[in-house]
C-alpha cells in the first residue's frame, strides 16, 4: 500500500474515531479505534513505543474502572517494566497497592511522588487516609488540605467527629425508622468505628474497599437460623470514611443516615440495585 493510499486510509479511520467521541459513544469510538489496529496488521507501518506506553495506560485506566485493582497493579507494573519509569505509573501502582490493602507498599510508592513535580490531589488524599490508618491524625488533617486545596471540588477536608458523637447521630437514625423494620433490627449489633480494620479489609478474597462506609455481615432476615458465628447478622459503620465525603454538618447527617439504612437494606435483603432504586446507594 502506498503512502498516499495509507494517509487517506487513516484519515478516515481518524475522523470516524473522533466523530464518535464528539457522539459521546465512548464504546463506538474503541470499536473504530480496534477497526484502525485491524487494518494496521496490514500495512508496513510499525507503532512507537510511545503509541504501545499508551495503550498501557489505557490498560490501567480500564482495570481502575472495573475495579480490578489486582490488575490495575499488573499492568502498571508491566508498564514500568517495558517501558521504563514513569509518574503517572507509580502513582497507578501505589494507588492500586492502597486498594489491596497493602498499606505499607502503598505508603513507599506515594511518599516518593512528593518528591517530584506531581500535583495530583488523589497522591494526597490517598496518603491522608493512609497516615490517618496510623492513627497520625495532625499528618492526615495537613494532608487532607493539601488535596482540597488542590481540588476543592473533588475534596473536601474531613468533619472532625469522634466515636462517641457518631453513636449519638446513629441512635438518632435509628428512631426514624418505621416500627416494624425497628423491630427486626433490635436483636441485629451495630457496631461503630473509626475505621475497617487490615484483617476486615483483607477477610475475603477480594480486598474489601478501605474507603468503605459500612458493611453488612452475616445472614439476612428470612435466610434462616444458623449456629454459625460468622451468620449472625451485624452491621459496621466507619465514621471517618463518611467524614472524608461531607464538606459540612448537615451533609455528614444525611451520608451516616443513608450508610446506616443501606446497611440496614441489606439485612433486609435488598440488593445493590434495589437500595440504588430507593436512593441508598
Amino acid at each position: 500500500m502506498h503512502t498516499d493510499e495509507m494517509l487517506v486510509t487513516m484519515t478516515h479511520r481518524y475522523e470516524k474515531f473522533i466523530e464518535r467521541v464528539r457522539e459521546q459513544d465512548p464504546n463506538a469510538a474503541a470499536e473504530e479505534f480496534g477497526k484502525f489496529c485491524h487494518w494496521l496488521r496490514r500495512t508496513s507501518l510499525k507503532l512507537h513505543s510511545r503509541s504501545l506506553a499508551a495503550f498501557a495506560e489505557a490498560w490501567i485506566d480500564l482495570f481502575w474502572q472495573m475495579r480490578r485493582f489486582d490488575m490495575m497493579l499488573k499492568a502498571a507494573e508491566d508498564a514500568q517494566g517495558l517501558f521504563g519509569e514513569d509518574l503517572e505509573w507509580t502513582f497507578a501502582r501505589g494507588e492500586a497497592l492502597f486498594n489491596l490493602g497493602r498499606f505499607e507498599e502503598a505508603r513507599a510508592a506515594l511518599e516518593a511522588l512528593t518528591t517530584e513535580d506531581f500535583d495530583e490531589p488523589m497522591l494526597y488524599f490517598l496518603l491522608a487516609c493512609l497516615a490517618e490508618r496510623r492513627g497520625e491524625d495532625d499528618d492526615a488533617l495537613r494532608l487532607f488540605e493539601t488535596a482540597h486545596r488542590l481540588s476543592s471540588k473533588e475534596f473536601t477536608v474531613p468533619i472532625p467527629l469522634t466515636e462517641e458523637e457518631a453513636i449519638s447521630m446513629y441512635e438518632e437514625c435509628l428512631v426514624d425508622l418505621p416500627e416494624p423494620i425497628a423491630w427486626h433490627l433490635k436483636d441485629v449489633p451495630i457496631y461503630v468505628s473509626p475505621l475497617p480494620s487490615d484483617e476486615l479489609i483483607l477477610l475475603g478474597e477480594t480486598p474489601l474497599d478501605p474507603l468503605i462506609m459500612g458493611l453488612f455481615m452475616g445472614q439476612p432476615r428470612g435466610a434462616g437460623e444458623s449456629s454459625w458465628p460468622e451468620d449472625q447478622p451485624r452491621i459496621l459503620l466507619f465514621h471517618k470514611n463518611i467524614a472524608k465525603f461531607a464538606g459540612d454538618f448537615e451533609t455528614l447527617e444525611d451520608e451516616l443516615r443513608k450508610t446506616l439504612f443501606h446497611e440496614v437494606g441489606h439485612f433486609l435483603g435488598f440488593s445493590e440495585d434495589q437500595l440504588e432504586e430507593m436512593g441508598l446507594a
